[in-house]
């Protein structure tokens, strides 16, 4: 598990350890420790919980996390942007309010658990072919005035959380490769792979953020296979024997990688049909032509009534 920017993909922090002997959850509190109160940690909907939210916000970190839609929120007070400030209750009122629900009983809003604000909106997804489909976000957010932090900025920042998939892709597949499999088979060796591994990426995303910052340009616009082979080459050279030739080298690499810049950043959608059988996602056929990417995202904040 990581925890890493969405502009450039570096890592702030990571944690890894046996499967079988540690939860999301658990990884999750050992990078809390590398939270700031300048930063907006973003979170898919497994991780929003009264104890792992009490302990991030301990931090100083603003947070902005996905949640499940059978989550039951009640509003306190309906904020003007529709979105709604409410309590995120304590495990024992959850289970309060949860029987009091199940016998046909509404009980009153208790204090006790951690302030928060509500956003729902809709995201419709219009492909180039097929047809088009809606679906439905619920954020939970310690940023609670919505003059600072409006609800349509936060939903439209909620979508830079996808850069963390994009940036395990760089780490698992551009740069180790595909298929590829730690060759040490005990507990120590095996960290020190990994350690390595973060170490590499670390250090090209910091090339790339390098490059970005000297072109003036986004850094997703820094093609990360071509860093790669880049710094292949340089290290086959051994362009680092040398303090002036290391920085020479540096200087041309950011060059090269500013005259091949990727195109600006498109909407794109993936389609769900590569997932093993037990999953209820249709399977590609071969014969099955590939749905075009493009496609056209339409925003709308749902205004809770008041």
């Amino acid at each position: 598990m990581a925890l890493t920017e969405c502009g450039t993909h570096a890592l702030v922090d990571a944690a890894f350890d046996a499967v079988a002997k540690f939860s999301e959850h658990k990884l999750a509190r050992r990078l809390l420790a590398s939270l700031r109160p300048d930063m907006l940690l973003l979170a898919d909907h497994n991780f929003a919980g009264y104890a792992l939210w009490g302990l991030a916000r301990a931090t100083g970190a603003h947070l902005a996390w996905r949640i499940k839609q059978n989550l039951v929120f009640m509003p306190l007070q309906v904020l003007s942007d529709g979105s709604y400030l409410s309590i995120m209750r304590t495990p024992a009122e959850n289970v309060r309010h949860g029987q009091a629900r199940a016998a046909g009983r509404t009980l009153q809003q208790s204090p006790r658990g951690h302030l928060v604000r509500i956003i729902e909106y809709t995201v419709t997804i219009r492909p180039q072919a097929g047809l088009p489909r809606t679906e439905t976000f619920r954020l939970v957010t310690s940023l609670l005035d919505p003059r600072l932090a409006p609800a349509r900025q936060l939903a439209t920042a909620y979508h830079q959380r996808w850069e963390i998939e994009n940036g395990f892709a760089e780490l698992k597949n551009r740069l180790r490769g595909a298929g590829f499999i730690l060759r040490s088979r005990a507990p120590e060796p095996i960290c020190q792979e990994i350690y390595a591994l973060l170490t590499v990426y670390q250090a090209l995303c910091a090339l790339q953020t390098r490059a970005a910052e000297h072109g003036d340009t986004d850094p997703d616009r820094i093609s990360f296979t071509v860093t790669v082979q880049l710094a292949r080459l340089a290290v086959a050279a051994q362009s680092a024997a040398d303090p002036t030739v290391l920085d020479s080298t540096r200087h041309e690499v950011i060059t090269e990688l500013l005259a091949a810049l990727l195109p600006t950043r498109r909407h794109r959608q993936c389609q769900r049909v590569k997932k093993p059988s037990e999953n209820t996602f249709e399977v590609r056929k071969r014969d099955q032509p590939r749905t075009p990417s493009n496609v056209h995202y339409t925003l709308r904040v749902t205004k809770h009534p008041t």
